[in-house]
């Protein structure tokens, strides 16, 4: 079969990519596109969307060269998985100052999953075990809080099926000691979500919680907790709303890196794929 004309296989690309975006409208969806996330968390909202369009249970990918740069081969008759590359183009030759670089489009480009490839083990960074029963980790999350300026409350009850919450006017998040603590280290990790969203005063409510309970999920993850599944429970009402969805979930990706680079000052967290 002849290889398909690079426009025809960006056009390709593109409309897989408008059927992963209205995908995300599904609860279901939505959480194994923040499985995917949570392994490549370097790469753009739409390059895990595809990436999950065409090979859902990749763990690393990196490109041919890349692959063989690092001792391994992809092996023979392997189908790469199509991703968009940005392509620059230099604007100013003649300035005094570096040239500036200006994105004009995108291209596409193949990367391999590292179970496409044979060749030498990858070296793998040994980070030592995480347990939500530790009350050291919750004891570091309360430091996280402390550097963004809010203090940490404990109280024996609180509403009805409520484990915890912000007050962004008192800076204070406040955690129920009834619920166990694991309980309450996932709930201190999503009401963090919530003190790091800058749009937090922005949308509905169901929007809020899903994308701190999502950007917890892809934080707590890579923390090498197991979160079991995040709350999706508010995606399906949205429908086809593709345009919301998608700001949603790079809305999530915003808060998770930001979370995770306040985390960092604290707790080691696992190096990005």
């Amino acid at each position: 079969m002849e290889p398909l004309p690079a426009r025809q296989r960006h056009a390709q690309l593109l409309s897989c990519l408008g059927e992963q975006v209205e995908a995300l409208t599904k609860s279901e969806s939505w959480q194994h596109w923040l499985d995917v996330a949570s392994r490549f968390r370097t790469y753009s909202l739409h390059n895990q969307l595809l990436i999950l369009a065409q090979r859902p249970a990749a763990s690393r990918v990196a490109g041919y060269r890349a692959w063989q740069s690092m001792g391994r081969q992809v092996k023979r008759g392997e189908t790469g998985i199509a991703i968009l590359a940005p392509l620059f183009r230099r604007v100013d030759e003649d300035a005094i100052d570096e040239p500036q670089a200006r994105l004009v489009g995108f291209r596409v480009v193949y990367v391999f999953d590292i179970a496409q490839t044979e060749g030498e083990p990858l070296p793998e960074l040994m980070l030592p075990a995480v347990s939500l029963a530790d009350a050291g980790l919750i004891e570091q999350l309360v430091q996280v809080a402390a550097r963004q300026d809010v203090t940490v409350e404990w109280i024996d009850q609180g509403p009805a099926d409520v484990r915890g919450w912000w007050d962004a006017v008192r800076r204070r998040i406040t955690l129920v000691t009834s619920y166990l603590l694991e309980s309450q280290t996932r709930t201190l990790l999503h009401e963090l979500a919530h003190v790091l969203d800058e749009s937090f005063t922005v949308g509905q409510r169901a929007e809020r919680e899903l994308v701190a309970e999502s950007a917890a999920y892809l934080v707590g993850t890579r923390l090498g907790i197991d979160m079991g599944e995040a709350s999706t429970v508010y995606v399906a009402s949205w429908g086809g709303n593709t345009e919301r969805i998608e700001a949603l979930a790079q809305r999530t990706l915003d808060v998770a890196a930001v979370l995770e680079d306040a985390i960092n000052e604290v707790v080691l967290i696992a190096p990005p794929t």
